[in-house]
């Protein structure tokens, strides 16, 4: 009796064991067995695959999946990524889809009157036939005030617009609003006495 019972015991503890062992390797991270990039358009799939450090045959884990997707938003082109895993015969099949910044084809300037269109061009940073990037943008726009308040158009304002020509052509237009130009006629020096007109003047 008592032998039967010791086997039993025996068999009781092997049954529990075998399902942990096998909680164990599903635990482990799988295999990248194939990595594939979707989406792209302008930008040639080496110079994504370039950047990546993932290989087939690596471990399929958060970590490493967060550190491709910051890689590829440094690139500067994207303004999604997103990576996919799909189960594959011995891993997992990796799918990089990726969604490019709009690209500017054109660039116009409306409601400027009395500054050219080149030395608007000169101040804006942005450039035609090149992917949009909004803090450019912004900045060209600021630059374009600066060069009105300069010319004496205190109250000039820039507001950019993006159109969209096909789907993925662009056009930026900035709308100028120059307002009225201020100059100053006479300047007039009250109680400098200790130092010239001509040396304030310089001031």
């Amino acid at each position: 009796m008592g032998h039967r019972s010791l086997c039993l015991a025996v068999m009781v503890s092997a049954l529990v064991v075998t399902p942990a062992g096998a909680l164990y390797a599903q635990d482990s991270p799988q295999k990248v067995t194939s990595i594939e990039v979707r989406g792209n358009k302008r930008i040639e799939e080496s110079a994504i695959r370039s950047r990546l450090t993932l290989n087939v045959g690596d471990p399929y884990t958060a970590n490493a999946i967060r550190a491709q997707i910051r890689l590829i938003y440094a690139i500067g082109f994207f303004e999604d990524v997103q990576i996919e895993a799909e189960p594959a015969a011995g891993g997992l099949a990796v799918i990089l889809v990726v969604r490019e910044k709009p690209f500017i084809t054109e660039i116009v300037f409306d409601g400027n009157e009395n500054l050219n269109e080149d030395k608007l061009r000169e101040k804006t940073t942005i450039r035609s036939q090149s992917f949009l990037d909004q803090q450019e943008v912004k900045e060209s726009a600021e630059r374009i005030e600066s060069a009105y308040r300069d010319e004496g158009y205190a109250n000039a304002g820039v507001i950019p617009i993006i159109q969209t020509l096909e789907e993925d052509r662009k056009r930026l237009t900035f709308y100028i609003k120059e307002g009225d130009q201020f100059k100053i006629d006479t300047v007039i020096f009250d109680g400098a006495e200790a130092v010239s007109k001509k040396e304030l003047l310089k001031m």
